[in-house]
């Protein structure tokens, strides 16, 4: 466990897991994704004019 939460383990195949819920986010894009490479590894973006998106 990473103590910042800058990284997530757990387990995709359980739909409520913190780390399963992360990759459902709208924010959750994979590098080379376009590739079709199948990455294990997710990246969120930052959220910029966080007020605009509530």
């Amino acid at each position: 466990a990473c103590p910042a939460d800058a990284i997530v383990f757990g387990d995709l195949n359980d739909p409520e897991s913190k780390v399963s819920k992360m990759f459902r986010d709208k924010r959750n894009y994979h590098l080379l994704e376009e590739l079709h490479t199948l990455p294990n590894v997710g990246y969120l973006t930052k959220v910029k004019n966080k007020a605009e998106n509530a």
